[in-house]
């Protein structure tokens, strides 16, 4: 087993923590407004920003665009269905259940692409996979069947839109960003207006507080783009699957924010999560 370098593992650490901000943002932002808006409010605006980026480095878009397009509405449609779930009651479990098999997608994909990872590495993996478990499963969850069947959809949703983002990055990756927040942008506008058409949202709540949620949904939208780009950096730097998993830690910071802003006390086993995180770390970067 051959070193991932240490630039791998900061990049992917970086996406990490960037990712939980992101959360933790976007979290504050769905306290008031629907899901949907702030999804299309932080996806639209990362996307002009993006749209200004390619414009100022007169790229030509890519042979392959429906790559990050594919990418954008895999990962639009994940978002929305984890938010179905959160929504049925069993938000740790649903959290947890995503969080794992988000990560479990391309570190299947990078062993049928880049083989084995090495005996140590595969248990830094598992240990990923319990700590961030551990993290974001919040004790005495009562299991919704409909709730897990939409977390697993998410996690399917999500880790597909990790592998694709992947793919396209190694044609361009300023335009592999840009087409994924236009597909994403484009899916949870639709699925807004849906909502919002045929009366199963929330229109008081979609209506008066969408200035309020406007801030922490740019902020959201800016750092969830900036996680997708390290975390694209990492998978270039080392493995896929390396970058993959580091990056999903992502959790911990959102539960560190939390505690930091919010006075939210960590449980045992959320503190036992972040001792195994650790632990994954090392086992992943040896």
């Amino acid at each position: 087993m051959t070193s991932v370098g240490g630039q791998a593992v900061a990049f992917g650490l970086t996406a990490s923590a960037i990712w939980g901000a992101g959360d933790f943002s976007g979290g504050l932002a769905t306290k008031r407004a629907a899901p949907a808006l702030v999804v299309f409010i932080a996806h639209g605006l990362s996307l002009l920003v993006l749209l200004g980026i390619v414009a100022v480095r007169h790229e030509p878009p890519p042979a392959h665009i429906f790559l990050g397009l594919l990418a954008g509405a895999s990962g639009s449609i994940g978002l929305m269905a984890l938010y179905a779930a959160l929504s049925l009651g069993s938000m740790g479990l649903a959290a947890a259940t995503c969080s794992v098999v988000t990560a479990t997608l391309p570190v299947l994909y990078s062993y049928l692409l880049e083989g084995h990872a090495g005996v140590v590495r595969l248990i830094g993996f598992a240990v990923a996979a319990v700590a961030i478990w551990l993290i974001a499963y919040t004790p005495g969850d009562k299991p919704h069947p409909r709730g897990l069947g939409l977390a697993v959809l998410a996690g399917v949703g999500c880790g597909t839109s990790l592998v694709l983002l992947h793919v396209a990055a190694v044609q361009s990756l300023p335009w592999a960003l840009t087409l994924m927040r236009v597909a994403s942008t484009v899916v949870s506008g639709a699925f807004g207006l849906a909502l919002w058409m045929r009366g199963q949202g929330s229109p008081a709540k979609a209506s008066f507080s969408w200035r309020s949620a406007f801030l922490p949904a740019a902020l959201a939208g800016l750092l969830d783009t900036t996680g997708n780009l390290f975390y694209v950096l990492a998978s270039f730097a080392g493995r896929l699957d390396v970058a993959a998993v580091l990056s999903s830690l992502y959790p911990a910071g959102t539960m560190l924010l939390a505690a930091w802003f919010l006075k939210e006390r960590a449980t045992r086993s959320q503190m036992a999560g972040m001792v195994l995180a650790l632990a994954a770390v090392a086992l992943i970067s040896a």
